[in-house]
């Protein structure tokens, strides 16, 4: 996982290992990343081949705990796979995606 902190508030974080992403841990592990005065946290998906349940449950916990403080959670990186198992699974209705891959 690579931390960057962006101006105007936004934390960029790029998920490097699959398995990382699909672990309880990850969770924590992502909100504490924030630093205070971060509203944004872009999540960068472009090395993941393949999001599964785990990963998708990680995720909505990501956004519903933002969204309660007001913050916004973006996807980015997102393969075309992955695009469509986010469009089955309808979180693409829940999840703000942009640039996709």
């Amino acid at each position: 996982m690579i931390v960057a902190h962006l101006p105007d508030g936004v934390c960029r974080i790029r998920i490097t290992t699959e398995p990382m992403f699909s672990r309880s841990e990850f969770v924590p592990l992502i909100l504490e990343s924030m630093l205070e005065g971060e509203r944004k946290l872009l999540i960068d998906l472009g090395l993941v081949s393949m999001l599964h349940s785990p990963s998708l449950a990680n995720l909505v916990t990501i956004h519903i705990t933002l969204a309660k403080r007001d913050n916004e959670m973006i996807l980015t990186g997102l393969h075309e796979k992955n695009l469509r198992i986010l469009q089955i699974t309808k979180l693409d209705r829940l999840f703000t995606v942009i640039n996709a891959a």
